[in-house]
């Protein structure tokens, strides 16, 4: 636990460690990535949107649309206080159980390969960003009881419920064939179990389940094979270009043509129709093109910040329900704008994985502006900034 202001306060360096600039930047770096993502959905979107024989704007104001509810969403959760949460936790995660199983209703929609979405009239929306942000609520509560009970009972069969939960909410994502989503959801959990002090033989048990779990899927899966074999191997017309490689390699094109500074914005030639999904899990690569070697390594910043603030505030936090949504939350934010982007450079096979507040999509814009506010509202709990939030509320 960081306790730099009693070690001569927060001074020079030392204000990186201090929770209320970490609050503030950390509410700061969320604005300014949805507002960067907005721009940039418009500027990746307008062509394929013409194509299509739409407003070049529409994408763009649907994402803008989605940012103001998610604004909305983030400053009511902002406002809720951390035993809300914390007593409500449970019946998060059963609702979000209950609207995942939706996919496989009639109402269910599938979108390259994965049935993933459900149709309420007006958009689609992916149940699953909202399970990610109910296993950030509930998975912290469900392990302090575990080590409490194991604690007591010296038994530590107690973390099988936490496990049996997480592998639950795992397999409902996986019916719709969702495997990077899935794997979001699992790691999240994982990282909440080995915070809750889960004994290494169960964590070494799920590592080796997950590991053969996630190899049988990949084999009976010609796509999920494809992809994988396409991400480690040498892209040519023999190993099915237009299928496999088509993508990755139009991203890397994007990469490459924006040099230092970039071509600027809306001057992407990769737009044009070449890239697939340039405006949502391959923004990266737009960003990349159109602002260039700085605007990439501008956004890895942010999202650095971002974790940054997350964790340090976590640190010092006193009470460990708090600091664990809040070291959850950040695993979520940053283990998926991690894969978003080793995907887009080739580091890893095409996941489908968003860019956190980037990325076009109004369930995943919503749900991280949401768990934004659940954050602030865990951050609110530290001393120093509840006396500072106080003050200026009052």
């Amino acid at each position: 636990m960081l306790d730099v202001a009693k070690r001569g306060g927060y001074q020079g360096a030392r204000m990186l460690f201090n929770p209320l600039w970490c609050y503030h930047c950390f509410f700061g770096v969320v604005m300014f990535l949805t507002f960067v993502g907005v721009i940039m959905v418009f500027s990746s979107s307008s062509i394929t949107m013409l194509s299509s024989a739409k407003s070049p704007w529409s994408q763009g104001a649907n994402q803008a649309m989605f940012c103001a509810l998610g604004l909305l969403l983030c400053a009511l959760g902002a406002h809720i206080p951390p035993r809300i949460y914390r007593g409500l936790s449970g019946i998060l995660l059963i609702i979000s159980w209950f609207v995942q199983l939706l996919t496989l209703t009639p109402i269910g929609v599938e979108i390259n390969g994965n049935r993933g979405w459900i149709n309420i009239g007006f958009t689609t929306v992916q149940p699953a960003e909202f399970m990610k942000l109910a296993v950030c609520i509930w998975m912290p509560l469900a392990v302090i009881i575990a080590k409490s009970r194991a604690a007591d009972t010296r038994n530590n069969n107690s973390y099988a419920v936490p496990i049996i939960m997480l592998g639950i909410c795992c397999a409902l994502v996986m019916l719709g064939k969702d495997m990077g989503t899935t794997m979001i959801v699992l790691i999240i959990g994982v990282i909440a179990l080995l915070l809750g002090g889960m004994p290494s033989k169960w964590f070494w048990s799920m590592v080796v389940l997950a590991v053969v779990a996630s190899t049988a899927l990949i084999i009976q899966s010609p796509n999920r094979l494809a992809r994988v074999t396409a991400a480690y191997t040498k892209c040519g017309t023999a190993t099915g270009f237009a299928d496999t490689c088509y993508q990755s390699v139009h991203a890397k094109y994007a990469l490459a043509s924006g040099g230092f500074l970039g071509v600027g914005i809306g001057n992407s030639r990769e737009k044009w129709n070449y890239l697939p999904e340039a405006h949502n899990d391959f923004i990266f690569a737009i960003i990349g093109e159109e602002l260039g070697f700085v605007g990439t390594v501008m956004i890895v910043l942010l999202f650095v910040i971002l974790g940054w603030c997350l964790l340090c505030v976590a640190l010092q936090a006193t009470d460990r329900y708090t600091a664990m949504v809040l070291m959850c939350i950040a695993v979520w934010i940053l283990g998926q704008a991690m894969v978003n982007i080793m995907v887009v450079i080739g580091l890893l096979p095409v996941m489908g994985v968003p860019l956190p507040f980037v990325s076009a999509g109004g369930s995943s814009l919503v749900m991280c502006l949401g768990a934004a506010g659940v954050a602030m509202s865990m951050m609110r709990q530290q001393a120093q900034i509840a006396t500072a939030t106080d003050r200026l509320s009052s």
